[in-house]
């Protein structure tokens, strides 16, 4: 509702602990406040399937994501799987589960952690687990687009299937930047990028790469096509530096 009670606020929250003020123009999000955390979760949840009939090549792939933000903290996790195979020949697969947490202390700045598990064929990675934690800061907020960058330090711990019981463990720093576009009706874009120059390592550097982009069909249903890259500049044991991958599904939101 209008009201011009203080100068400048021109909206007003009604609540049973009083009424209060703000200006429309810092308004980004208006979101009902529900009784359970569960209840205050969104997120969405994808499938694809491919098949050629020529060399019997098949692909599937499925993803999904879970947020959480509320006046003091936000949560955001994501998980996703693609595996391709050809008849007579090699399956590969690449699964990939983060998590990105934080607390806000100012409107625009957060203190944040990062967790980032990664299992890849094609990298002969069997898991690389990455745990850190910095500082974020909101250098664009509005109500249709988002842009965060972040920088912290982390720790990772990397396990490769052609040299069974040898791990490498390094620290890192780590430079990101996640940036949102949204029309609420028609469609969403969601980019991130993530740089992780070694500490303990150097000169190696990783760069991650998650691009997607989904348009409204029908009700909560949507289509999805997303960019997935891992790049690694000096990966331990002569493996393969890069894999990326794209791919095309049909969506759910709640």
């Amino acid at each position: 509702r209008a009201k011009s009670s203080l100068e400048g606020a021109d909206f007003v929250i009604h609540a049973d602990s009083g009424d209060r003020f703000a200006a429309s123009s810092d308004i980004i999000e208006i979101h009902p406040q529900k009784r359970s955390f569960w209840s205050q979760v969104t997120g969405d949840v994808d499938l694809g399937y491919s098949f050629t009939s020529g060399n019997k090549q098949t692909s599937f792939n499925f993803g999904t994501t879970a947020n959480y933000l509320s006046t003091k903290y936000f949560g955001s996790t994501s998980f996703t799987s693609n595996v391709s195979g050809q008849s007579g020949g090699n399956q590969t697969n690449l699964a990939e589960a983060q998590m990105l947490d934080g607390v806000f202390i100012t409107r625009n700045s957060i203190v944040i952690g990062l967790a980032d598990l990664l299992h890849s064929s094609q990298q002969d990675i069997k898991l690389r687990a990455t745990f850190g934690g910095g500082y974020g800061h909101y250098f664009i907020h509005s109500n249709h687009q988002n842009l965060l960058w972040t920088s912290g330090v982390a720790y990772t711990n990397e396990e490769f299937e052609s040299t069974e019981g040898t791990t490498a463990q390094s620290a890192e720093a780590f430079l990101g930047a996640q940036y949102q576009l949204f029309h609420f009706d028609r469609y969403s874009l969601h980019a991130q990028t993530l740089f992780y120059p070694g500490l303990t390592d150097a000169p190696r550097f990783r760069l991650t790469t998650n691009l997607g982009f989904s348009v409204k069909i029908a009700g909560r249903f949507h289509t999805k096509i997303q960019f997935l890259d891992n790049f690694d500049s000096h990966p331990p044991f002569n493996t393969k530096r890069n894999e990326f991958g794209i791919s095309n599904s049909l969506g759910w939101t709640f």
